[in-house]
């Protein structure tokens, strides 16, 4: 199996855009909606790391492994149910996580005014997903996430060229 799936790239790609977000790096106000769809995104993405590794791998990973490393992980637990209801408005599978996740909150800080107009014209922002009675950080979480799959595909390599 390659190490670098496209999937887990363009997930790390929205996880980037999330720390940017968090940093206030070149963020304009006129895009707040945009940061919404951008978390989102990374979960929806991330979650689908899963097709990836079950339908590209060559080294015999079942989608049985692949589903139970998802169980046995909280953060892909809720990274799943996020992914699911967001798609679908609401979860059509059985729920992971005993409740369908949800972003609760958003918080902005104004980084910049436009003298001109008194207007902020950059922001930095941060999230809250609340999965049954905790709230998460969405980029504690994303991050989580992408250490996980990258940890079960290195692992399943180094284990599959032992076998060699």
């Amino acid at each position: 199996m390659n190490q670098n799936l496209e999937q887990l790239e363009r997930a790390k790609r929205f996880l980037n855009r999330i720390r940017q977000l968090y940093a206030g790096e070149g963020i304009p106000y006129e895009e707040n909606k945009n940061h919404d769809d951008d978390v989102i995104s990374f979960f929806i993405h991330c979650y689908h790391v899963k097709d990836w590794i079950i339908n590209s791998n060559k080294i015999g990973i079942s989608k049985e492994e692949v589903e139970n490393y998802i169980n046995d992980n909280e953060a892909l637990r809720i990274c799943a149910d996020l992914c699911n209801g967001e798609k679908h408005f609401k979860l059509q599978r059985n729920s992971r996580t005993g409740k369908q996740p949800h972003l609760a909150s958003r918080n902005y800080s104004n980084i910049y005014f436009t003298p001109e107009s008194g207007q902020p014209s950059q922001i930095k922002g941060s999230y809250k997903i609340l999965s049954k009675d905790s709230f998460y950080d969405a980029l504690k979480l994303a991050e989580a996430c992408v250490e996980l799959w990258d940890a079960f595909i290195n692992d399943k390599t180094r284990q599959h060229l032992t076998k060699q």
